[in-house]
């Protein structure tokens, strides 16, 4: 309910995943302006597709940890409900990426040794190469060396399981490769990745490393994360409006765009197009939870849904806590300094006190 196009994209997004995929949707939200929806696109009756009413809407305005506790019945917050009662499989919403993430802390928790969930997206590389993992693009806008060295180990199972390489490159974010660039956050990180025997770092990358085939995963932190990935999304769009822009200015450009657009039309559908790949999870919970652009289109829906399948069929989240399991984390578990240190807390302490209250009924 609170993305920038309202329910709209979504109910048409769960349409198509239904239709031409096969798969079931729950969509959480207002049940009238849902009905509306599907009222328009002829699917009243699709039998892929059931409603659970949440009247309350967390905005982009609000603010996460505060709505989470004062909205109880708002879309994300219930969507998470759905998981944890095992009636879905996972969540996606182009809502409130902060309150997505502290839902996911409220109601999932977190993996065994992981304090925070990062959200890991994948940016297309030059030629046939798989993409590489970048996290984390938005989740946390602070963050310690602890931190860095957890998403470089959520990154690497996630580059193992979804990717299937065989030993991820894990590369470090900076301002340069030497080893003296960086800050005191970084410099520190890569200490300490460069003792962990269990992956295979290979230092400092800079931000023109993303599309190269010089590294499978990229840490970072989240506001590096959101930013690059937002400039590199407005890069794209750039360089097709600037060849739409000369072309129309020629006959001759005219003919040679119309020659070569199937081209284009591929390389920017399948590739180049954000929608292309959905969503990005948001890695560390302990179940699937997919992040969307607050922007998404009714396609980025369909294949944010179709990956939330994918991951939850083969058991991403049970892979990646075994894969945990077996390294001895050298770094915090617990929640350190900032926003979330606090919310984690008062999240855990919640859950604690429910846990009480539920045994003292039962007895």
């Amino acid at each position: 309910m609170g993305a920038d196009f309202g329910p709209t994209v979504v109910v048409e997004g769960a349409v198509a995943a239904a239709r031409d995929l096969g798969i079931s949707s729950v969509i959480v939200g207002k049940e009238d302006e849902i009905n509306a929806c599907l009222a328009k696109l002829g699917a009243e009756s699709e039998q892929r597709i059931t409603i659970r009413h949440a009247p309350e809407v967390i905005t982009m305005e609000d603010s996460p940890s505060a709505a989470i506790r004062g909205k109880p019945q708002s879309s994300i917050r219930v969507a998470f409900d759905l998981v944890k009662n095992s009636e879905a499989s996972s969540v996606v919403s182009p809502g409130n990426t902060g309150a997505m993430m502290a839902a996911g802390l409220y109601v999932s928790g977190t993996l065994p040794g992981i304090a925070r969930p990062a959200i890991a997206s994948l940016i297309p590389k030059a030629g046939d190469a798989e993409p590489t993992v970048l996290l984390d693009s938005g989740a946390n806008v602070d963050c310690n060396a602890n931190q860095l060295v957890q998403f470089a180990l959520m990154g690497n199972c996630y580059a193992l399981s979804v990717l299937s390489h065989q030993s991820p490159r894990v590369g470090l974010l900076s301002n340069g490769s030497e080893k003296s660039k960086g800050n005191d956050i970084t410099r520190s990180a890569a200490v300490m990745l460069s003792e962990l025997s269990e992956l295979n770092f290979v230092g400092y990358v800079e931000g023109r490393d993303l599309a190269r085939d010089v590294v499978d995963v990229v840490v970072c932190d989240g506001f590096v994360g959101n930013v690059l990935l937002k400039a590199m999304e407005g890069s794209v769009e750039l360089v097709f409006d600037s060849i739409k822009h000369y072309i129309e200015k020629s006959a001759r450009g005219k003919l040679g765009m119309w020659l070569a657009k199937p081209v284009f039309k591929a390389l920017f559908k399948h590739k180049l197009d954000p929608s292309a790949y959905g969503g990005a999870p948001l890695l560390g919970l302990n179940d699937v939870g997919i992040v969307c652009h607050g922007s998404s289109t009714s396609r980025a829906i369909t294949n944010a849904i179709r990956v939330a399948k994918k991951f939850a069929d083969e058991g991403l989240v049970q892979k990646m806590g075994r894969a945990l399991d077996g390294v001895e984390l050298k770094v915090a578990g617990n929640y350190e300094e900032g926003i979330w240190n606090r919310v984690g807390k008062r999240f855990d302490n919640a859950r604690k006190d429910s846990e009480k209250r539920e045994k003292v009924n039962e007895s």
